[in-house]
């Protein structure tokens, strides 16, 4: 009974999720069919769910429907916005950001099993859900090494944000040599700065800022979960536009 429930949920939550225009585009009639035909743990469409504005892979514009694979970049404008699923993970990019996706694949297009290891944040904000295995990311002041795990980073030449969301991280600073962060969380409670040369210190407190729960319930469910603190309802900051 509990397992029904909960797949209920989550497709009561994408359907929701459609209708306001969050997940939309040409294959929204297709994604609603799977969303209310698959079980718990079931895997929905991979690609772009969402384009808004100038969204490319390699150089290319990328629409609702274009399938990401280990070995891309993802860049982005102003004004602009893209969310899709490789593999088990799901990636909400936000406007001006570039990122570059490490990994394996076996297989071409649609069928291809895809699995990303390591994501460079060379700009922007990416707010992030990963499936079982870990996972190294990497910006200009700083590298984090996650399992399980939800995360939203922005990427600036002299600093990076990071919260990590749920799950567990290793935060080493490239220009503090030996200073590293470990721990866990449960919900957002240890956001950090992590600073460039030229500061005194590697980390700094940060606020939970510019992501919400609501959107890493959107993610979890395109691929089939929900995320540990059992959201939906919104979130502390940063309303998704």
């Amino acid at each position: 009974m509990e397992k029904n429930s909960s797949a209920f949920d989550r497709r009561a939550f994408l359907k929701k999720m459609l209708a306001a225009g969050i997940v939309s585009g040409a294959a929204s009639s297709t994604l609603v069919r799977r969303v209310m035909a698959m079980g718990e743990g079931g895997q929905l469409l991979e690609g772009f769910r969402k384009v808004k504005g100038t969204v490319a892979v390699n150089g290319s514009p990328a629409q609702v429907g274009s399938i990401v694979f280990p070995g891309d970049v993802i860049t982005t404008g102003s004004a602009s916005l893209g969310v899709f699923v490789i593999g088990k993970d799901a990636f909400l990019v936000r406007e001006n950001s570039r990122i570059e996706l490490a990994g394996e694949k076996a297989g071409q297009g649609l069928g291809a099993t895809k699995l990303v290891k390591t994501i460079k944040v060379a700009a922007g904000k990416v707010l992030s859900v990963f499936g079982s295995g870990g996972k190294r990311i990497e910006t200009i002041t700083a590298i984090a090494g996650t399992r399980g795990t939800g995360m939203y980073l922005e990427s600036d030449p002299e600093v990076t944000y990071v919260c990590l969301c749920y799950g567990g991280i290793e935060l080493d600073a490239k220009s503090f040599p030996g200073e590293r962060m470990v721990f866990d969380t449960k919900h957002h409670e240890q956001p950090y700065y992590i600073l460039g040369a030229g500061s005194k210190r590697a980390f700094l407190k940060a606020p939970m800022m510019n992501h919400t729960d609501e959107e890493l319930t959107m993610l979890e469910a395109l691929v089939g979960r929900k995320p540990p603190f059992g959201g939906g309802d919104g979130g502390p900051s940063g309303a998704y536009s």
